[in-house]
């Protein structure tokens, strides 16, 4: 079995595409830890809403491009369209890291190549996985957000429930 980490954010109908998105990984992989929930500003096409974002820590025995497929059809099951690249949308579930597995195909790259750049992963992920460390940084995801702008990203008020006999 392989721990992985998903990032989930949402900035249309937001609560309730999570929610499901949530509900729908559990069917899939065995949920380790979740993260709180945060609002953060939209990043690359500014126009639009803010979003709710969160991260899991899963485990499954799925290689990285099953994984990859499960999180799209998932995506796809909760309304996601590509019409805008970086804009509103129901859901975007991304797969960040895959153990300790680094992979590079057209498909996927792992870990998430922009990961470290982005406050709307690393704040989240700090709550799962702090000590996680980049393979080609060598900084933890502690590390790694700190070094990001994080002030506009505060918590939600909203929270994941998890699926009936999950305890994460």
């Amino acid at each position: 079995m392989t721990q992985a980490c998903i990032a989930l954010g949402s900035n249309i109908d937001p609560e309730k595409n999570l929610q499901q998105a949530v509900h729908l990984l559990a069917k899939q992989f065995k949920l380790l830890a979740r993260s709180r929930v945060y609002v953060t500003p939209p990043w690359g096409y500014k126009p639009q809403a803010d979003f709710l974002n969160a991260a899991l820590l899963v485990e499954t025995q799925l290689e990285p491009l099953p994984v990859l497929d499960a999180l799209l059809a998932i995506e796809l099951v909760c309304g996601r369209e590509r019409n805008i690249p970086n804009g509103p949308r129901t859901l975007d579930l991304d797969l960040i890291f895959h153990g300790e597995t680094k992979f590079q195909t057209p498909r996927l790259t792992l870990p998430h190549p922009g990961m470290h750049l982005r406050g709307f992963v690393l704040v989240p992920m700090a709550d799962i996985a702090p000590d996680w460390v980049h393979p080609d940084t060598g900084k933890s995801v502690a590390e790694m957000a700190s070094l990001v702008e994080t002030s506009d990203i505060r918590p939600s008020n909203f929270s994941l429930e998890l699926p009936e006999g999950d305890q994460t």
